[in-house]
């Protein structure tokens, strides 16, 4: 379960982490994700903070691998109980991010990277209010699946309709190297088929998704002005965002053309609008439209 419970959310919204919370979303750099006793900040698709609730406070986490042996610091109290101490996380945090960045620059995370860009444009970035989906949640896991983003399908035109919204699942990939092979395109679509098959899950993932998605909304971390009644009946939409596919490579043709079926969900792929990660309904396709547009 993702969804924050009432106190947390409480300090989150006026408590104890009341600044972290303004500092986040002042800082577009950044987004915050529920993980039902604690959340991530994540920054560049990296883990800036974990903070996670005590029985009494909160214990703050910056993994220690971002620091080299030249650039180790000391951090912080990481138990904390009062708003002092939290402020002086946000303070720091330029060093975090400092030490991410020269982490990153000898070991890239495009992927994790573009998936947040996706989650900024679409949930609280200028154009959010205007796209048909917003992404309710990252890097979510049951079990043996995984994926990138849990999205809803909330077209601009029927933001008035609070219920009967469409589930999706998004698959993330960078570059064509991304596409084949054991963790490539056919085994995602395999993996939500088996997620799929058990209507059980995904009835609970549904649920989930809609506390998250207003806890979100009433902490200000995504722009919609209204919250989510409840998803539809309608098979699931299998969504792959695929980044910067060079147009020269038969990749990405072999790939889809040899696509397994996915008979508890919908394949459809994004496509850029001009050159953005806004998600439009104009730009998603299906796996033939595609396939036509790639030629031989």
């Amino acid at each position: 379960m993702r969804s924050l419970n009432q106190e947390f959310v409480a300090d989150l919204k006026d408590g104890i982490l009341a600044p972290l919370r303004r500092a986040v979303i002042s800082d577009s750099s950044l987004c915050m994700e529920l993980r039902g006793n604690y959340v991530n900040i994540y920054y560049r698709g990296g883990n800036l903070m974990r903070i996670t609730q005590l029985p009494k406070g909160y214990k703050f986490f910056f993994d220690p691998k971002y620091f080299s042996s030249k650039n180790a610091v000391v951090l912080p109290t990481s138990s904390v109980s009062a708003r002092g101490a939290v402020v002086e996380w946000i303070e720091f945090s330029p060093r975090l991010k400092q030490a991410m960045d020269l982490f990153f620059g000898k070991s890239s995370k495009d992927e994790r990277e573009f998936q947040q860009l996706l989650v900024r444009e679409n949930n609280f970035g200028r154009v959010a209010k205007g796209t048909d989906f917003f992404v309710c949640d990252i890097e979510y896991q049951e079990g043996s699946s995984r994926f990138d983003a849990v999205a809803v399908h909330w077209p601009g035109r029927l933001r008035r309709t609070t219920n009967n919204r469409r589930l999706v699942l998004v698959e993330m990939k960078y570059g064509d190297k991304s596409l084949p092979g054991e963790s490539g395109l056919h085994a995602h679509v395999a993996d939500v088929n088996n997620f799929l098959s058990h209507p059980g899950l995904v009835e609970e993932l549904k649920d989930d998704m809609v506390r998250v998605f207003n806890q979100k909304v009433g902490l200000g971390l995504l722009n919609c002005g209204k919250d989510l009644n409840g998803f539809s009946e309608e098979l699931p939409v299998v969504l792959l965002v695929l980044a910067n596919h060079n147009p020269r490579s038969r990749i990405l043709r072999d790939e889809l053309r040899s696509l397994p079926d996915c008979p508890h969900g919908e394949v459809r792929i994004a496509t850029a609008s001009f050159l953005g990660y806004g998600l439009y309904d104009q730009g998603i396709h299906t796996v033939d439209q595609i396939i036509r547009g790639l030629g031989n």
